[in-house]
């Protein structure tokens, strides 16, 4: 690649420029920092951050000052002049950006930028600049976060996905200092190619798409004939001398390349006037054809496109190119921090070159791994097919990983911010596990569902001697456990009548099964009695459809207390409602790029569409998405479908990780409802000798010894709280605390253990 030049010591401050009083920013951008003390400018305090103790800095570019010296500050190649500038712009304000693309809805992988760049950047910051400060030097540190619609691209995108990111961003709680669209800088950008264009570094380019593709194929045949060993005595492969061509020594370059500054500012001008068919000309960066990134490979500027655009009009028929905008923009918005993912590391270098043509500022530059969770994709042309094929609602379907979705499922903002937190930032590609974000998910909605009793597929039930056994029809159940005494309650009406689950009935009885059984005697949640099955009625199918049973205030002639104990409602507090349960959208965890549609879970939704639900369900949930936690069936929220007739809840998460639903016994009408054949025994068991296992841990020992850490930190601290994950990044203040108090949970268990067991714990209680 050939060598960049210097910087310019010379350069003119960006708001000399001539295009700078078309920039949307240079309106907000004066209004702000004016106040500020310079002698405490966060933006410059940022910018004298060793390399080596920057925790955004990105790899250095070999042309730059800094690429060999670890122990200085990263100049991304700026001028003085223009660092000076921003410094003075900026003040106090460090500033970083969110610029997703508005063809299609926010995801979770969204969700884990935005915190990034709202939060986990300036913390990362704030403790880096901590660690270099003296007793005397304390820098205020003010976050501020563009909110900015990358909106280039007019054919895919809509008004509904430009509202779709903004109700997104606001429900997650962040709050942009500004929200900009590239498409106001038009103007700018416009104006800034003819300036490329009459330096010599842009050029009006006549061939076709194939064309430049087929320029591109030689290019790389000869860096790949550069990158073969000196050493190799043999000759080149013949296929890669002939894709090479290098009898022709321009071959890899447009034909159109040395066009005069004229003509190309009059051919440039000709598309701007709609004078060129979609794809006939395109304006292209005069960069590197001989590179061997090739990323620099005379990237497209501009293309004709004959499309309204869906927040500016039909004003332009010119499109500029994300390679060309996001750079600039990230300039004009004076950005400090431009993060984005590994994917856009090989663009470093057409990234700067942009910015180096313009002699404009150089933002710094960091890439984070994506975020990859198991049992979904979020690539959003995958997204997008699911959608226009119709294997699933929406965007907003519960079972899809975009922030609508997760929101209808009834995923708070609090569960999700907390997950991404938990996530943190890394450069090392790696899986997230589903259940980690469900996890969160149970964690919030622990102590904010209250809890109800409902039924997915209802047995009937008729109590024949009720009144011999209880003196009121009434009782009361805690809303929220956790709570204990001060937990308020709702009322029961327990009547003759009630109904069960049919999962919680068999006709032949089996050792490990806990509900209802000819003469078989178990226990009614809540009611304080016990019932017994005398009889079961039958219609001409054979299906069961009523039992009758007999209420007992306590065990009968001596019989040991039954461990079934079922949930009910009974038919003076039953509301029809409809249970929609989720599962994973895909049956594997690591979805092939290929074969992604084939692996598609069949199940994935479960409908019941004849659940009953206590009645008092509709006062307690009174907006939509308001969590519920139907009892042994996990938690729920009121869906958008319901209406005043017919009540719908999806179900958010099992209250379990191990509890499942089986699938739908006829696609996608009711459910069959039938659990999976799981022992309840061998749960307990396991639950049992995992907890027996934990005993014997030492808190100060638990994050290196339970297998739920295992493999997740690296460093720990005197009392063994971890400080760093597996990848040597330093855990944040928040991910320390929350640790803490998991500690803090496991030893309160250990000394109250020990209280009960005698001396024999003591070694774990240290």
């Amino acid at each position: 690649m050939a060598a960049a030049a210097a910087p310019d010591e010379t350069s003119t401050k960006m708001t000399e420029r001539t295009w700078w009083s078309l920039s949307p920013s240079s309106r907000w951008l004066s209004a702000k920092n004016t106040s500020d003390d310079e002698t405490n400018a966060a933006s410059k305090a940022v910018w004298a951050l060793p390399r080596a103790r920057d925790p955004l800095c990105g790899r250095a570019l070999p042309y730059w000052a800094e690429a060999a010296a670890v122990d200085a500050p990263q100049r991304c190649g700026n001028p003085d002049a223009l660092l000076t500038e921003h410094w003075r712009i900026n003040g106090r304000a460090v500033r970083t950006r969110f610029p997703p693309e508005p063809n299609g809805y926010l995801h979770i992988g969204h969700a884990k930028s935005m915190n990034q760049n709202f939060n986990l950047a300036f913390a990362k910051l704030e403790a880096a600049l901590a660690g270099q400060a003296d007793d005397k030097t304390v820098v205020d540190l003010r976050r501020e976060t563009v909110f900015r619609y990358d909106d280039t691209n007019p054919e895919k995108e809509s008004a509904e996905f430009i509202g779709s990111l903004r109700k997104d961003v606001a429900w997650l709680g962040w709050s942009p200092v500004q929200v900009t669209h590239t498409s106001e800088y038009f103007d700018t950008l416009y104006a800034m190619a003819i300036e490329l264009i009459e330096a010599g570094k842009a050029y009006a380019c006549d061939q076709t798409s194939s064309e430049i593709e087929a320029c591109r194929k030689v290019a790389k045949a000869r860096a790949a004939l550069r990158a073969l060993p000196t050493t190799d005595a043999s000759a080149p492969p013949e296929a890669l001398l002939k894709e090479a061509q290098l009898e022709n020594p321009t071959a890899h370059q447009s034909p159109y390349r040395d066009r005069s500054v004229a003509e190309n500012l009059k051919l440039f001008e000709d598309m701007r006037r709609g004078c060129c068919a979609e794809g006939s000309r395109t304006l292209r960066l005069k960069m590197d054809t001989e590179a061997a990134n090739f990323n620099m490979f005379d990237q497209v500027a501009y293309r004709v496109k004959f499309a309204p655009h869906p927040h500016i009009g039909d004003g332009w028929c010119i499109y500029p190119t994300y390679d060309y905008t996001h750079c600039v923009i990230d300039s004009l918005e004076h950005v400090d921090y431009s993060i984005c993912t590994l994917e856009f590391e090989t663009r470093r270098e057409s990234y700067y070159w942009v910015l180096d043509a313009l002699d404009i500022y150089r933002p710094k530059v960091f890439e984070m791994s994506r975020l990859n969770i198991t049992y979904t994709v979020l690539s959003k042309r995958k997204l997008t097919k699911l959608v226009t094929s119709g294997r699933v609602r929406g965007w907003d379907d519960p079972r899809m990983p975009t922030v609508s979705g997760l929101r209808r499922r009834g995923y708070s903002p609090e569960a999700i911010n907390a997950f991404c937190d938990d996530v943190g930032v890394t450069r090392n590609e790696n899986w997230i596990d589903y259940e980690r974000l469900q996890h969160f998910a149970r964690v919030d909605l622990e102590t904010t569902a209250r809890r109800r009793m409902a039924v997915k597929r209802p047995l009937l039930v008729e109590i024949e001697n009720l009144g011999d056994v209880v003196s009121t029809t009434v009782v009361t159940s805690p809303e929220f456990p956790h709570l204990g005494a001060e937990s308020p309650t709702y009322d029961l009406t327990l009547t003759s009548s009630i109904y069960v689950d049919r999962a919680d009935f068999r006709e032949v009885d089996d050792p490990d099964f806990f509900g209802l059984a000819p003469n078989k005697l178990v226990r009614l949640r809540h009611a304080g009695i016990y019932i017994r099955c005398d009889g079961v009625e039958k219609n001409g199918s054979d299906q069961v459809m009523k039992l009758t049973c007999r209420a007992f205030g306590a065990p009968p002639d001596g019989a040991k207390e039954p461990k079934g104990k079922l949930h009910w409602v009974s038919d003076a507090d039953a509301v029809p409602c409809e249970l929609r349960d989720y599962d994973h959208l895909f049956t594997v965890p690591k979805v092939d790029d290929e074969l992604w549609e084939s692996q598609l879970a069949d199940a994935s939704e479960v409908v019941y569409t004849e659940a009953l639900a206590h009645a008092s369900v509709r006062a307690a949930l009174q907006d939509t998405n308001a969590p519920v936690q139907f009892e042994r069936h996990g938690f729920y929220c009121v869906d958008q479908d319901s209406s005043a007739e017919r009540l719908v809840l999806n179900r958010t998460v099992d209250l379990r990780s191990a509890y499942s639903e089986a699938s739908s016994a006829s696609g996608t009408a009711a459910a069959s409802g039938t659990k999976r054949d799981r022992s309840r025994k061998d749960e307990q068991a396991a639950q049992a000798a995992r907890k027996a296992a934990a005993m014997a841990v030492p808190a100060d020992r638990m994050f290196r010894e339970l297998p739920e850490y295992a493999g997740l930190f690296s460093a720990f601290d005197d009392d063994g709280v971890p400080t760093h994950g597996a990848d040597g990044e330093a855990l944040t203040k928040s991910a320390i605390k929350k640790l803490k108090k998991d500690q803090a949970k496991h030893k309160k268990m250990l000394d109250k253990d020990h209280s009960a067991s005698g001396p024999k714990h003591a070694a774990a209680t240290k």
